[in-house]
């Protein structure tokens, strides 16, 4: 258990009763399981700065639009699957093929 800070203050029994019987009467928000502190565990994505073209950008969201999800997503799943398939070191023009592609088959 991490150090508490000097000015802690913890909950005495009766609140912390009070505090779980509020969280039992929720049904709209359950106490965590193991498996929600699991899933919530996993790495999240990472925010980056990335320039494409503006042709690529516009399929992403013509395809995101018609699948009703986020053109971001549209790029990261096709990315992805670049990835994972991996035979060959990824170039610049190919990553742009492949996306181009993925694309403009939607």
């Amino acid at each position: 258990m991490p150090k508490l800070k000097p000015d802690h203050l913890s909950p005495t029994e009766a609140e912390d009763a009070a505090i779980n019987a509020g969280i039992a009467a929720d049904s709209d928000n359950p106490e965590w399981t193991p498996e929600d502190f699991a899933r919530a565990a996993k790495p999240g994505k990472i925010s980056i700065t990335i320039r494409l073209d503006a042709d690529v950008i516009e399929a992403a969201k013509t395809q995101a639009a018609r699948q009703g999800t986020g053109y971001q997503t549209v790029i990261n799943d096709t990315l992805r699957r670049a990835f994972v398939g991996g035979e060959a070191p990824l170039t610049e023009e190919t990553l742009r093929r492949i996306l181009r592609e993925a694309l403009h088959q939607a």
